[in-house]
C-alpha cells in the first residue's frame, strides 16, 4: 500500500483532496502538515472554488507551488470542488483535508495505510480528531468503527472529521463522489454509501485538528430542516427494515430541530417537524413530550409561557443549589 518513489522518501499511494475557498490565511498551514508526513502522499490536488482572496497567489508563491496541482473553478460549493479534484486523482486512495484544517500527527498516512493492510475489506479509514470551536472550546471526536457500520450512519454521522478520512478512490468514483444537490450532509451520504460496499475502520489516534465556527445546521430553522429531510429520506432508502426502526431513525435525525425550534419560540417550524414525524411514528407521538408541545403550539401559537416557566425553574434550581451550599 506504500510505494517507494525514487527510494527516498517512501510515498503513500494517496491523492490528497483539498477544496479551497478564501483560505489564504490557512492554506499554507494545511500544506505544511501534509508535506511533513513520514510517508507523504504521491499527489496533492487543490481545487479553488472561486476564491475572492489571494489563495492562489499564496500557494503559487510558496515552497509548495511545484508540489501541488492547483485548479480554479467558478464558485459551486465544496462538493463540486472535491469531485473535480477526485476526477484528477490517480492514486489508489484519497485523503481529504479541508483548507482550514491540518494534520497534527506526522505518521497519519503511514498508520492509516498500515491499518488498511490489516483489513483487506476496508474502503474508508478515519482517525480521532480534535475540534476547535472558534477558540471558545475544544473537543475530541473519538467514535470507533470496526468493519460493518452502515446502520450507524443512518442515525448520525459517525466519521470523526472529513479531514481525517482516507477512502478508496475506485469505490468513491463508482458511487459518483459527493452529491452536489444537498446543502448539508453530502459527506455523510457518501460515507454511508461506502459503508454499503466495504469495511469502515478507525485509527484510534488524534491526527487532525478541525476548526469549526460557532453555529450549526439547525440555526436557520425551516430552511435547513428541509435539507435534513432530504438527507434522511435518501439514507432510509439504503436498508430494508421494520417500520418501527425506520421511524426511530427518522426521529433521531430530526430531534435537534424539535429542540431548537422550541428554544427559538418558532411554533410553525415545530409543527412542520411534528407533522412529518407523525407520518413515521403514528398517533402515539401525541402521547409524548413532542405531542404536548405540539398542542401548545397549536393553541397558543407560541412557546413563550413554557419558555418562561422553564427559565424560572432553572433559576429556582440554581437558587436551591446555592442555598444548599450555604
Amino acid at each position: 500500500m506504500i510505494v517507494n518513489a525514487n527510494l527516498n522518501p517512501i510515498y503513500s499511494d494517496v491523492s490528497v483532496i483539498i477544496p479551497a475557498y478564501n483560505c489564504s490565511q490557512s492554506i499554507l498551514r494545511a500544506l505544511e502538515s501534509i508535506f511533513m508526513q513520514s510517508a507523504p502522499p504521491k499527489e496533492v490536488i487543490i481545487v479553488d472554488d472561486g476564491s475572492q482572496d489571494d489563495t492562489q497567489g499564496v500557494v503559487e508563491g510558496s515552497e509548495y507551488a511545484n508540489r501541488v496541482t492547483y485548479v480554479k473553478q467558478t464558485n459551486a460549493g465544496p462538493s463540486k470542488a472535491r469531485n473535480n479534484a477526485i476526477s484528477l486523482a490517480t492514486c489508489e486512495w484519497l485523503a481529504f483535508l479541508d483548507a482550514d484544517d491540518l494534520w497534527v500527527d506526522k505518521d497519519k498516512l503511514r498508520l492509516q495505510m498500515e491499518l488498511i493492510d490489516k483489513h483487506p475489506d476496508a474502503v474508508l479509514i478515519d482517525t480521532y480528531a480534535s475540534v476547535d470551536w472558534h477558540g471558545q472550546r475544544e473537543e475530541t471526536e473519538s467514535r470507533q468503527k470496526d468493519g460493518e457500520v452502515l446502520k450507524q450512519f443512518l442515525y448520525s454521522n459517525i466519521i470523526n472529521a472529513t479531514s481525517s478520512v482516507l477512502a478508496k478512490r475506485e469505490d468513491v468514483v463508482e458511487i459518483g463522489g459527493f452529491v452536489d444537490d444537498l446543502r448539508f450532509g453530502e459527506d455523510r451520504l457518501l460515507w454511508a454509501q461506502l459503508a454499503k460496499v466495504g469495511g469502515v475502520y478507525t485509527l484510534p489516534l488524534v491526527t487532525v485538528k478541525k476548526f469549526n465556527a460557532i453555529g450549526n445546521l439547525t440555526s436557520k430553522g425551516d430552511k435547513n430542516y428541509h435539507y435534513r429531510v432530504d438527507l434522511v429520506n435518501r439514507l432510509l432508502g439504503f436498508i430494508d427494515a421494520p417500520k418501527s426502526e425506520l421511524a426511530d431513525i427518522w426521529l433521531t435525525n430530526v430531534i435537534d430541530f424539535f429542540r431548537l425550534s422550541f428554544k427559538a419560540n418558532d411554533p410553525a417550524t415545530y409543527l412542520l417537524i411534528f407533522n412529518d414525524t407523525l407520518k413515521h411514528k403514528g398517533a402515539k407521538l401525541w402521547l409524548t413530550k413532542y405531542g404536548f408541545l405540539a398542542i401548545q403550539a397549536k393553541i397558543f401559537s407560541s412557546f413563550t409561557p413554557l419558555l418562561f416557566l422553564k427559565s424560572n425553574l432553572k433559576k429556582g434550581s440554581k437558587t436551591d443549589s446555592d442555598t444548599a451550599k450555604i
